[in-house]
């Protein structure tokens, strides 16, 4: 699976700006893993058919999902 986060250096780009992808350890990743909408092969969210999970918690709404993303984004 290719994290959203990675470069193609194999860099993340996440919480972890700098330093080499920490896969499962990420907790990006971790809570992404707890939705029944996010797609195990990949950073895929099957509610809203977007790539991107933005965790659980976040996605009640389309507008909700949307505001995680920019977030992250902006981070």
């Amino acid at each position: 699976m290719k994290c959203r986060f990675e470069t193609k250096d194999n860099l993340c780009t996440g919480k972890y700006a700098g330093y080499a992808c920490i896969k499962k350890q990420c907790s990006s990743l971790r809570e992404a893993q707890k939705c029944e909408h996010h797609e195990l092969s990949g950073d895929y969210c099957r509610k809203y058919a977007r790539f991107g999970c933005v965790g659980k918690d976040s996605c009640q709404t389309l507008s909700n999902y949307l505001e995680a993303v920019a977030e992250e984004e902006e981070a």
